[in-house]
């Protein structure tokens, strides 16, 4: 990820009772905190895990979709009233 600014500014709230803005600084391009808060929230180096986990699952579902798209084509084939 890289730490860009942009003109958003960072949402910390830190320890604020009052849930008010307490940092000011631009935040990181695409996310609501500055670079000195976005890893406190974000935990670091986790995004391209999730995504090759979400890739493995959606493969494992059109998988299985095919498997049942193939079983229904044999019934069908075989006489099978559906």
């Amino acid at each position: 990820m890289t730490l860009e600014a942009h003109s958003a500014t960072c949402t910390w709230i830190g320890d604020s009772p009052r849930y008010q803005p307490v940092c000011c600084k631009k935040s990181v391009l695409g996310k609501s905190y500055c670079e000195d808060h976005v890893f406190l929230v974000y935990q670091q180096g986790t995004a391209k895990a999730r995504r090759k986990k979400d890739e493995r699952i959606a493969a494992a579902v059109w998988d299985l979709e095919s498997e049942f798209e193939a079983a229904v084509q044999e019934l069908i084939e075989e006489g099978f009233d559906i």
